[in-house]
């Protein structure tokens, strides 16, 4: 592969022949409709798979790569592809590498299916074991902070909208793509319908802070015009929000209020997590709450309730302090 040059990106259709782009096309649907996985997931595999062609057109100084291309590639091009999202034109951090790996492995899988390859040496490409941090959870007062912030905004419909939003997440733990999936029907009496990751159905019991703002936010949103669609958080034109909008309005306020530059919507669904455990919550009731699959991903959080509770323990406990 040659080094030092300077990396353009062009898109699947330029960098694939008609048979390949098709197939990549059938794959997307593939992954929406037999694997469920949601709208932005298949995205992200997509660029994933873009990254990739990319580089095989570096690796193999060709204008369209084709199945046959593909079927001659050995486990060394795989590192070489590995050591390319590693170098400082891309540079992508551990949880993203092992997504592309998933990604493109996911494209061959398919491929296999369908009986388009016989086979891939990309399966004999080991996954690396990544590093789970801690999750981060905000504290009462940052979320206090952020809630008054949000009460000062002039605009009547942004001010309701965005504290509904967050409210909802630091209440109710769901992801931001179940937020805004959320269907205004699918708010009940004293729960909700969510539909998470694989299209799997649970109930969030619906307290009466959260439904309160919720419902203030919904009379609002009858006053927008020419809304088109049934999501709860909808924009001025009535249309559905993106995650990219509230991405953007958690920037600014990391910034207006000076928090951890880590600070994301998802960090409200830690702080559902962390604060439910530090109440004495059940793993098996806080994995069905939150739409894990499997329990070893609930219990992740327990490392920050225990962090949690070895703190107040070394500022309260009075040997503690003075020692034995």
């Amino acid at each position: 592969m040659r080094t030092n040059i300077k990396v353009s990106f062009k898109s699947i259709e330029e960098l694939s022949d008609k048979y390949l782009y098709t197939t990549y096309q059938d794959w997307q649907k593939w992954l929406l409709t037999f694997r469920n996985l949601s709208e932005n997931t298949a995205l992200s595999y997509g660029y994933d798979f873009k990254y990739f062609l990319n580089f095989i057109r570096l690796h193999y100084e060709k204008n369209k790569i084709s199945f046959s291309i593909l079927n001659s590639l050995k486990v060394q091009d795989y590192r070489s592809w590995i050591s390319f999202l590693n170098s400082k034109n891309i540079l992508i951090g551990p949880k993203s590498l092992a997504r592309a790996r998933a990604s493109i492995k996911s494209f061959f899988n398919y491929c296999i299916l369908s009986k388009k390859l016989e086979n891939s040496m990309i399966f004999q490409l080991s996954s690396p074991k990544i590093p789970r941090n801690l999750p981060r959870p905000l504290s009462d007062v940052q979320i206090k902070k952020i809630i008054d912030r949000i009460n000062k905004e002039k605009n009547t419909i942004v001010r309701i909208r965005n504290k509904a939003f967050v409210v909802l997440l630091w209440g109710s733990g769901l992801r931001i793509s179940e937020a805004l999936s959320l269907k205004v029907n699918e708010i009940k009496r004293d729960y909700l319908v969510i539909l998470g990751k694989g299209e799997k159905e649970r109930l969030i019991p619906l307290i009466p802070q959260v439904k309160k703002v919720l419902l203030e936010w919904v009379l609002e949103r009858s006053t927008i015009k020419n809304a088109n669609c049934n999501n709860l958080f909808i924009n001025f034109n009535g249309k559905k929000i993106t995650p990219r909008y509230f991405q953007k309005v958690f920037s600014n306020l990391r910034s207006e209020l000076d928090l951890d530059v880590n600070m994301t919507p998802h960090s409200l669904r830690h702080s559902f997590a962390t604060h439910l455990l530090k109440n004495g919550v059940d793993l098996r009731t806080l994995q069905l709450m939150l739409g894990h699959s499997s329990l070893s991903t609930t219990q992740h959080y327990l490392k920050v309730s225990n962090k949690f509770v070895n703190e107040t323990y070394n500022k309260t406990h009075p040997r503690a302090k003075i020692g034995f």
